[in-house]
């Protein structure tokens, strides 16, 4: 089996691999450690690489703040993810590419005491810490059918 490529590039305004908006101006920073999250896990992982190569085959991980509650003592956050097929299949049928779905929901959640910019990227990295490793089987399975 040849490496296994995951998209990691979030610069597309309609389709955002990692999508923070629901940390208000925290948005940014929650996306960017979002993406630095995937890259070093995938990274520790032989056989795949975020290094785009000519025809890449592989998987986007998509993330997104699903709920995020702050109150003045503690801040609580969930995140949910999906894993699709890259690049985007194309069909006859379909004008454009239609992203082939492998994993559907998968999710994560914390609480941490505090709150601010640094409780709600703290959370945010702990739980894609916790939940892109559970993306790798899925990977390797789905890449053997193809």
């Amino acid at each position: 089996m040849s490496v296994i490529f995951v998209n990691t590039d979030n610069t597309s305004a309609t389709d955002k691999l990692f999508n923070g908006s629901k940390a208000g101006p925290e948005a940014k920073a929650v996306e960017e450690v979002m993406q630095k999250i995937v890259v070093k896990v995938i990274g520790k992982n032989p056989g795949f690489s975020t290094a785009k190569t000519p025809n890449p085959k592989g998987y986007s991980i998509k993330l997104e703040i699903a709920q995020l509650q702050k109150t003045p003592r503690e801040t609580s956050c969930s995140l949910r993810g999906e894993l699709v097929r890259y690049p985007n299949s194309f069909t006859v049928a379909k004008k454009g590419g239609a992203a082939t779905m492998v994993s559907t929901s998968f999710t994560g959640s914390a609480k941490a005491i505090g709150m601010g910019k640094f409780a709600v990227i703290d959370l945010v990295e702990a739980i894609a810490e916790s939940m892109i490793p559970k993306t790798i089987p899925a990977m390797r399975q789905d890449m053997l059918q193809r």
